[in-house]
């Protein structure tokens, strides 16, 4: 049972064409090197829950969501459990400097994966390179999705930090 489900996702021993980018890096990489890159995609994980828990230790929900984009970025077949857990930052993220960018990026994305599946998979008259554009993009939107939530709650926390502080030295005087 191990094997089959967790061995799975350590191992990556299905190489379909899927959203991720993980299947056509795998692809071009020589088999000789498979498992050390299988190592160092697995330890960049490891080595970003460390300071982002230090960081974010005052807000636990949102430390795991960020757990969850980040793992779904860096696997396989990514998930997309975190942009539903997005609604319940909305004060939050409500400042992010790019969300208007994010969306028409996850739309486009939507719209273009199906059409590139379907010429190179199903018409065979596509390239994998386009179909691994579309993976490409949709990885650079998880990245910039992270790192501006991430930046938004940090400023949100300042704000409410210095707001708090005013207060306070108002309240004394």
């Amino acid at each position: 049972m191990f094997q089959r489900t967790y061995g799975f996702i350590l191992t990556v021993e299905d190489m379909s064409p899927n959203i991720g980018v993980l299947w056509y890096f795998f692809a071009e990489v020589f088999d000789f090197f498979r498992s050390f890159f299988m190592i160092v995609f697995h330890l960049n994980i490891l080595f970003m829950i460390l300071p982002l828990a230090i960081r974010l230790k005052h807000r636990p929900c949102f430390l795991a969501f960020i757990y969850i984009a980040i793992s779904s970025m860096l696997k396989s077949y990514p998930i997309t459990l975190y942009l539903g857990l997005l609604g319940l930052f909305l004060d939050e993220l409500a400042d992010m400097q790019f969300s208007f960018f994010l969306l028409c990026g996850y739309i486009g994305v939507s719209l273009l994966s199906p059409v590139m599946h379907n010429l190179w998979i199903w018409r065979g008259t596509g390239n994998a390179n386009f179909y691994y554009a579309t993976g490409m993009a949709y990885a650079c939107l998880q990245i910039i999705l992270v790192v501006e939530s991430v930046s938004a709650v940090l400023n949100h926390d300042r704000k409410l930090r210095k707001l708090s502080m005013t207060k306070l030295r108002d309240g004394n005087s």
